[in-house]
């Protein structure tokens, strides 16, 4: 994957502190017009704390990691760390979240300014990333108890350290990756599925495949990451399996999007499913409705033993026997999940002070045509990369890297989506904002590769002028054309 003559762009020291005290005050700016009209209200916990408070975030914080309780609970553990980080403080809680937002992003597009070797494609991107950042509806997020900010920080970091990683490998490098990623798996549970799927093989194939290139210690240290990543993959299912958090997205699922279907509902009655009239009673309601989530009805006994049991396991097998099914039902939402208006959750007025989308969807896609476009242009940009990598021997890792991330995301998307029909705008959030950042950084990337191809390409020999010659010359090649012998 990595290629180890890859270098850095470096960038003049009088540079580098410019570029570090404008991008101090543009943080600061943006801190005081995310948070500053809103300080006063201290930010209250609105979803889900103050709807069900024992199942809620500061609930489960409240716990406190040295519990064992806590690592089971109604909620994943990364949000929660960070609440009984702050004692639950819900405004201590906002001023991290946008600090860490603030600073998840300066890394990032501290990343492309270092790696990209083309200024202008460095700037461009950094400018890109920038815009998609001040967005209101990723930025919204902070001011809010919820999860969304910190799952969206950290896959930034994520993203920031496996391309500095894929430019430049180092043993250093691919922990940061491994340690970025691991806390953003334990955020929120839909991250677990795509990196399971995804990431975990590519970085297998890696570390079989690269064994001369990447050495031993390298080798190592990317094998222990990865089984780290595995463990937590395996942590987390058991911890869905025992506090049952899942059951009530797995209710809206069945009730909302797989009995209204007859198809997905004939699927999963061989696979299990007990339909009866009971069941066919609630075809078309959410988990909420009724209370059904929590239920202890007799009619539904059968239901429930399942839906806790062999029921999520049909759900994800589902995700693939019948993913054209999906694929067409996902495909008539896209337009509402791609406009991402989430400003049904701003209760901070974040919409009226930030921009609420870049011009011509540069700051990523909001409608199929958008999405198709922006797909295809990422699609040429990975071919030509990995064109003109297996041309010169060198950067294959940032093909390797664009393509992995890309892969994962659209995968994220797709489970994400399938995993609860309801509130998709705010469940998909985090996988759209990162979807317009990898985009931009694999088209980026694939640019910068073929610049830089250009600038380095052999140049061409120009033709020696023939020597002027003497008539004597002359005289003696006319004779001996005339007379060979002679």
């Amino acid at each position: 994957m990595p290629d180890v003559d890859v270098e850095p762009t470096e960038t003049r020291p009088a540079v580098r502190d410019a570029a570090f005290y404008v991008g101090a005050i543009l943080t600061a700016l943006f801190l005081l017009r995310l948070l500053g009209a809103s300080w006063n209200t201290h930010f209250p916990a609105a979803w889900p704390d103050a709807t069900f408070p024992k199942e809620g975030y500061l609930t489960v914080a409240a716990k406190s990691p040295f519990r064992p309780s806590f690592y089971n609970a109604f909620r994943p553990i990364g949000f929660p760390t960070l609440l009984w980080i702050t004692g639950r403080n819900t405004q201590l809680t906002v001023l991290a979240q946008a600090g860490i937002y603030c600073a998840c992003v300066g890394a990032l597009i501290m990343t492309a300014l270092r790696t990209l070797r083309s200024r202008p494609i460095a700037i461009a991107t950094a400018v890109l990333i920038g815009g998609i950042a001040i967005q209101a509806k990723y930025a919204l997020w902070t001011t809010q108890i919820l999860s969304e900010s910190l799952a969206i920080s950290l896959g930034l970091a994520a993203l920031a350290a496996w391309w500095r990683f894929a430019a430049a490998p180092t043993r250093g490098r691919a922990r940061w990756g491994f340690v970025f990623l691991i806390a953003w798996l334990v955020v929120r549970d839909a991250h677990i599925l795509p990196a399971t799927v995804v990431f975990v093989p590519a970085m297998a194939l890696v570390v079989l495949l690269g064994r001369r290139s990447l050495g031993r210690a390298l080798q190592r240290t990317l094998a222990i990451g990865t089984t780290l990543v595995v463990a937590t993959g395996v942590y987390t299912y058991f911890a869905q399996s025992s506090s049952h958090r899942t059951t009530l997205s797995f209710h809206n699922t069945i009730g909302v999007r797989v009995l209204p279907d007859e198809q997905l509902t004939n699927w999963f009655v061989h696979h299990g499913m007990p339909l009866d009239d009971a069941l066919r009673s609630r075809t078309g309601k959410s988990g909420l409705e009724d209370d059904f989530y929590k239920s202890t009805d007799p009619a539904y006994a059968t239901y429930r033993h399942w839906a806790r049991g062999a029921g999520p396991r049909a759900l994800a097998l589902s995700l693939v026997a019948e993913a054209p099914r999906y694929y067409h039902l996902m495909y008539n939402d896209l337009p509402s999940l791609l406009a991402g208006n989430v400003q049904y959750y701003d209760t901070q007025g974040v919409y009226d002070r930030l921009p609420r989308e870049m011009p011509a969807q540069l700051g990523g896609p909001t409608t199929r045509r958008g999405l198709t476009t922006w797909l295809v242009l990422a699609g040429a940009g990975l071919a030509v990369g990995l064109a003109l990598a297996l041309l010169r021997k060198r950067a294959l890792g940032l093909v390797v890297f664009g393509a992995t991330t890309l892969v994962l995301t659209l995968v994220e998307l797709y489970t994400t989506w399938a995993g609860d029909p309801l509130e998709m705008q705010r469940h998909v959030i985090g996988t759209l904002s990162r979807l317009s950042v990898v985009l931009v950084v694999v088209i980026a990337s694939a640019t910068d590769t073929a610049i830089d191809a250009w600038r380095s390409r052999p140049a061409r020999d120009e033709p020696a002028e023939p020597e002027p010659r003497s008539e004597m010359q002359g005289d003696a090649e006319y004779a001996s054309q005339v007379a060979p012998d002679a």
